[in-house]
């Protein structure tokens, strides 16, 4: 007689499935590769800054990580309970909506608790021997915690709310300049006095608005669904067919696609009128969609697209636009670094996707073979992440010029060594999950840190951090570049994987 199975609370499985959907398996394997990829972003500089930096700033930096940690994993999870909140679950599966209120609410509690508990023991652990304040600073730090949450629970259920977002810090500091002081002033010794009950109270009532998120029914809980999933598809287009994910977003999405599809056509005819450039109309088929040429484009749009937003806000605010860059310098500056990064990461996707042309392409006349394959499609892909990399130039460039070069610097040009990954065994490659990006990004993100951090306490080793970056890139590639000597022909890719 078999034992009696253990079936998981509906919750748990609903609080699994962020990360079995990450595996055609089901098994829970990537949870364990992102967990690994956590401790290496988030662990590892938290405890380097709480032991280098001094106090203040290290305890500073330890508290913005281990925030950003939770957000993370609150945003992965909610993300995956509003999928799971289907419409027609609903109505069919018993107990399905007081499934997923508990899941959002459980995980919300233990992530604000979290917060809580490591605020007030990290205050604790610094010196300060009230433990009421330290007590008091917790509940602060439990309420911000919620509040973000909640925010970041109302944009993912709202996209709009995305917008309100990124304009409420500069709308927090004028309410505060405005009046908000004074208002604090009268309602400190309240909080003063009953910290205990406040809080409780408030976290009763973001609990109460989550759970009204989560808990939405009926004809517009269906169309809010359906819209969500066109987005969600539409973004999983955009790495294979970026025209058809453009124009899920209806003529906004056309008109913002129109110029890379432009540029690629237009690239596409140059090629076509070259008989002698056979890379070049090779190249055009072997990274598809992700051509150096539409991605180039997109990196520029981007960058003029949100330069104009900026522009806008500063004249309507009336703030200078050195400001808004004064807030918003980290977020720049790591976008700026992955899209100089990209080219390591989406050209295996692009070889592994259009390997059945390549049977062909190695047929084509004046096609090299053997080892030249090799040399001409690794300088191909160098040649692709250099052309990022400078496209992101102009917008460092701004950074610069506003007094945040260290900065931009120090994460730039750390994608310039690891360039070199993409030099790989292509004959042997295996299909590409998602998750195996994960190594080159999470690589970049701790040199990219460290950069920074020796950047910013020793701005005089900027010559020295440059000569050694260079001698390092250098090495790394000429390395490679003798291996690709030995390796098989790269074409068709995967053929002996």
């Amino acid at each position: 007689m078999r034992p009696p199975v253990n079936i998981p609370h509906p919750a748990l499985l609903m609080l699994r499935a962020a990360w079995q959907w990450r595996r055609n398996d089901g098994r829970l394997w990537a949870l364990q590769l992102y967990g690994l990829v956590g401790i290496i972003v988030f662990l590892v500089p938290g405890v380097m800054a709480l032991l280098w930096l001094p106090a203040w700033a290290g305890a500073a930096l330890a508290g913005v990580l281990t925030l950003a940690a939770i957000t993370w994993v609150w945003g992965t999870h909610f993300s995956a309970l509003l999928r799971l909140n289907h419409p027609h679950a609903l109505h069919l599966v018993p107990g399905h909506l007081q499934a997923v209120r508990g899941a959002a609410l459980g995980l919300w509690s233990l992530l604000v608790l979290l917060a809580g508990v490591l605020a007030g023991l990290g205050v604790a652990t610094r010196g300060l021997d009230d433990l009421g304040a330290s007590a008091r600073i917790g509940l602060a730090a439990a309420l911000a915690t919620g509040l973000l949450l909640l925010a970041v629970a109302a944009s993912l259920r709202w996209w709009w709310m995305w917008v309100l977002a990124g304009s409420t810090p500069t709308l927090a500091v004028q309410l505060w300049q405005r009046g908000g002081s004074q208002a604090w002033a009268a309602v400190e010794p309240i909080w003063q006095a009953w910290a205990l009950w406040t809080s409780l109270l408030l976290l009763t009532m973001m609990a109460a608005l989550l759970a009204a998120i989560v808990g939405q029914t009926g004809p517009r809980h269906a169309r809010a669904y359906l819209r969500r999933e066109q987005r969600r598809q539409a973004e999983a287009l955009f790495p294979s067919r970026p025209k058809t994910a453009w124009a899920a977003y209806g003529r906004w999405g056309v008109w913002l696609g129109w110029p890379g599809r432009a540029l690629a056509d237009a690239w596409l005819r140059h090629c076509l009128a070259r008989p002698s450039s056979v890379m070049a109309r090779a190249e055009v088929v072997l990274h598809d969609e992700q051509h150096w040429v539409r991605q180039l484009a997109g990196a520029l749009l981007v960058q003029a697209v949100f330069a104009l937003c900026l522009i806008v806000v500063a004249c309507v605010t009336g703030k200078s636009l050195g400001l808004f860059i004064e807030h918003g310098r980290v977020g720049i500056t790591v976008g700026l670094g992955f899209v100089a990064l990209s080219a390591v990461t989406v050209l295996p996707t692009a070889l592994w996707r259009s390997r059945r042309e390549q049977a062909l392409l190695v047929l084509l006349p004046g096609m090299p073979r053997g080892a030249a394959l090799n040399r001409a499609l690794a300088w191909r892909q160098w040649r692709h992440g250099l052309v990022l990399w400078l496209g992101v130039l102009p917008a460092a460039a701004v950074l610069v010029w506003f007094g945040h070069g260290l900065y931009a610097l120090a994460w730039l040009g750390v994608a310039l060594p690891l360039s070199a990954w993409s030099w790989r065994d292509h004959a042997r490659m295996q299909p590409v999950p998602s998750a195996t990006h994960l190594l080159p990004a999470a690589s970049y993100v701790v040199m990219g840190l460290l950069s920074m951090f020796l950047l910013t306490r020793h701005p005089a080793a900027l010559g020295l951090w440059l000569a050694g970056l260079l001698a390092f890139s250098a090495a790394l590639l000429a390395w490679r570049w003798r291996v690709l000597q030995q390796l098989p022909p790269a074409l068709p890719a995967g053929r002996l994987g």
